[in-house]
């Protein structure tokens, strides 16, 4: 195949799959029907002050880090570097970030089930308003991750279809 046949050839590819190759392959939230979907659709309703969540594990049948639950329609999508090191280090991390131009404080940290087994990741976007501080956004990431944690028997519990 010559330069030019090579060049339409990508520039049609790009064009069918977007700029963003690996999100043909993300699914949209509304056909996930497992329970850790379930969890994020009624962490968002319960909470107010909640922009957006998600939450990342193993699938059963993977052997790497993804989107498992989200209200965009990212599932699949191959969890970040980032997202990687704050569960190999047990670590949270709280910072101010923008969503469609709304400011937000991000909190990233290790999603745990009942008996205290790092199974993934849970990424949370709090709304900023009056007295929203890193500790405060951090007490309420604690009280929502203990939540979490108290529904999940396990992390084979996140697949299972939701009740």
């Amino acid at each position: 195949m010559n330069r030019i046949a090579l060049s339409i050839a990508c520039v049609g590819l790009v064009a069918l799959l977007g700029s963003n190759p690996a999100a043909a392959a993300e699914g949209k939230a509304a056909d996930n029907h497992i329970y850790a979907q379930q969890l994020v659709t009624e962490l968002m309703a319960g909470n107010s002050d909640l922009m957006g969540a998600g939450l990342h594990a193993i699938p059963p049948d993977g052997t790497e880090y993804q989107i498992v639950a989200q209200l965009r329609d990212i599932i699949g999508r191959k969890s970040s570097e980032d997202d990687l090191e704050i569960i190999k280090q047990d670590a949270t991390r709280i910072y101010p970030d923008t969503l469609g131009g709304a400011p937000r404080m991000k909190a990233l940290a290790p999603l745990r089930d009942r008996g205290g087994r790092i199974i993934g990741l849970a990424a949370l976007s709090f709304r900023l308003g009056p007295g929203v501080t890193k500790l405060a956004v951090h007490a309420r990431l604690d009280d929502i991750l203990n939540q979490l944690a108290s529904r999940i028997p396990d992390r084979a519990a996140l697949f299972r279809p939701a009740p």
